[in-house]
């Protein structure tokens, strides 16, 4: 079992504490929880990529949806990231 630690220990440790009291699985778990929520569902960003593809612009898209065209413009960049 592993040492159990105060907050201020914890504190001074910093990350390190962290990766010694929690497996690598559970701090990517953890991770992917952090930030914000998305403003769009999944439906609504296929959509909006979907309206981008039939020749919109992004700050069209963005005034759409309700977003900003920051916001529009990340998500782009990430979706080509990803092919």
């Amino acid at each position: 079992m592993a040492k159990q630690w105060t907050a201020s220990e914890m504190g001074r440790r910093g990350g390190r504490a962290r990766a010694e009291k929690y497996s690598k699985r559970q701090l990517k778990a953890w991770a992917k929880l952090a930030g914000r929520k998305s403003k769009l569902t999944e439906k609504e960003w296929a959509r909006l990529f979907a309206v981008l593809e039939a020749g919109k612009t992004q700050a069209e898209c963005a005034r759409e949806f309700g977003i900003s065209t920051r916001t529009v413009g990340r998500m782009v960049a990430s979706r080509r990231e990803e092919s």
